[in-house]
């Protein structure tokens, strides 16, 4: 009997050889990247193209364009968009064309809200400031690396991982939702390194994070997507490993 779903509709399940794949490389890469990052000063580096010592602050950390059009208006958006992904799961009950697409809709709803709340969380958890915030860059704090220790008498920094990024990098799950293997599925990660990468740069010139902030945000956001896909998805993985034996052949054969 036919399937009832399409299958050109569903996700490819991926391999456990593909899923770690997926895990290990973006893993090794983010380990190198954000150890330069951290012990060249690249990201002090990168905060001084936007800092003027004469001002003694970020120009731009209250632009219009960066602060209220990018920061808070691309929030905004994304919103919408989560708003649009939520609606359209509703109506994969009453609407049949949209039934077949029910799953990979929760996956993109569920994956895109663990990123924004798991980043969200490290940010109350790891006390790292914002450029802004730092005596080099005209604020009041030292500036202190991640795993640096600080004193319990200075205030709490509540800017690592990047959260307006996440919020772009997050997308990062349309590419499971669309396979994660198949051919061209790769095109459906510009959308989140896009969005993500830009939402990063408009926080570096407002002095709001430093690149390595982001850089965790991104791959926070990629390696929840890929566990949650990895659950979502693990009885077609488990189906598609089955041995195939004399009595499994076609109906009516």
């Amino acid at each position: 009997m036919p399937s009832p779903i399409p299958p050109a509709v569903l996700p490819a399940p991926l391999t456990r050889a593909r899923l770690v794949a997926l895990a290990v490389w973006p893993t090794l890469a983010f380990v190198v990247l954000f150890g330069f990052m951290q012990e060249t000063g690249f990201d002090a580096w990168v905060a001084a193209r936007f800092y003027d010592p004469v001002l003694g602050g970020f120009p731009l950390r209250d632009n219009f364009w960066a602060s209220q059009v990018m920061h808070e208006g691309a929030r905004e958006v994304l919103v919408a968009f989560a708003v649009a992904i939520l609606a359209l799961w509703l109506l994969s009950w009453p609407v049949q064309a949209l039934r077949s697409r029910r799953k990979s809709l929760s996956y993109l709803l569920v994956a895109i809200l663990l990123s924004v709340v798991a980043v969200h969380q490290g940010k109350l958890w790891t006390n790292v400031d914002c450029p802004w915030s730092v005596v080099e860059f005209g604020g009041q704090q030292p500036h202190l690396g991640l795993f640096d220790d600080k004193p319990d008498s200075l205030p709490r920094g509540h800017c690592f991982p990047g959260g307006h990024s996440s919020g772009g990098f997050a997308l990062l799950a349309l590419y499971f939702a669309g396979g994660g293997g198949r051919a061209r599925s790769g095109l459906l990660l510009l959308p989140g390194l896009l969005t993500g990468s830009v939402f990063a740069v408009d926080q570096w010139m407002r002095g709001a994070h430093f690149p390595s902030h982001d850089l965790t945000s991104a791959y926070l956001c990629w390696m929840i997507a890929l566990g949650t896909h990895a659950w979502f998805y693990r009885r077609e993985r488990a189906a598609a490993r089955q041995p195939i034996t004399p009595g499994d052949s076609p109906a009516g054969s």
